[in-house]
């Protein structure tokens, strides 16, 4: 096939193409009035578009971790205000039990500490007669002379008005009395009458209207009734 061409002298003159030229040949000069809104709409949803992202894995996983750390935490310290509260009552309470167990002891130990101090005063008090006891009986052994004043004791115990006045002694004060009160008892009719059941450091008074007892035995029995004890001279 032989190809044809047209000689240069029989085209017409020609215009280069473009691409703007395209778009005018297609693009209409006008648009209606009524088209208008729906193309601004139209320009504004392509102009502004709204993007709508969803997150990506790794914000996922952030966010689980976030939510995690953040339940722990709040979990935490429920716990801990919970566990507090808790030991806080527990401990109110051993408290509670271990000051009435206290003071349980201490009602126990002033009991234990009363009863040893009566003990211990019972004790003290039964030392002390018995020290007097033997101190007073080894004073009369040691000075037998301590008769006198007794006698004398006794004899102020009667009226001032007596008859027959007879005064009972062991033997052996007998002779101390004699030697001490013979010429006050003989100016006053006494009679001295030796009695070998009597022991030493008392004696009997008897009168017509009267008797005293001044023997050690009921002197000794006296004094401890005074102070609310008995205890037998010759225990």
């Amino acid at each position: 096939m032989t190809g044809s061409f047209i000689p240069k002298e029989q085209l017409n003159s020609y215009q280069r193409w473009e691409m703007s030229a395209f778009d005018d040949a297609n693009v209409p000069s006008e648009v209606p009035n009524e088209a208008q809104p729906e193309s601004s709409e139209s320009n504004d949803s392509i102009n502004n578009p709204t993007v709508v992202s969803l997150p990506k894995e790794v914000e996922l996983v952030t966010i689980r971790k976030q939510s995690k750390e953040e339940g722990y935490a709040v979990g935490f310290q429920e716990g801990k205000a919970a566990g507090y509260a808790e030991g806080r009552n527990t401990a109110e309470l051993e408290v509670e039990k271990e000051v009435l167990h206290l003071q349980t002891l201490l009602s126990n130990l002033t009991q234990d500490l009363h009863a040893m101090q009566q003990h211990i005063a019972n004790d003290l008090l039964a030392m002390a007669i018995t020290t007097s006891k033997k101190m007073t009986a080894q004073a009369l052994q040691i000075k037998p002379e301590l008769i006198v004043p007794i006698v004398q004791e006794a004899i102020q115990q009667l009226p001032y008005s007596v008859q027959h006045p007879r005064l009972f002694l062991h033997p052996d004060d007998a002779k101390i009395v004699r030697t001490h009160l013979s010429d006050q008892l003989t100016q006053e009719n006494w009679s001295i009458r030796e009695d070998d059941q009597l022991t030493r450091g008392g004696c009997r008074i008897v009168t017509n209207g009267s008797e005293i007892d001044a023997t050690i035995e009921s002197r000794w029995q006296k004094i401890l009734a005074a102070i609310g004890q008995q205890n037998n001279w010759l225990e």
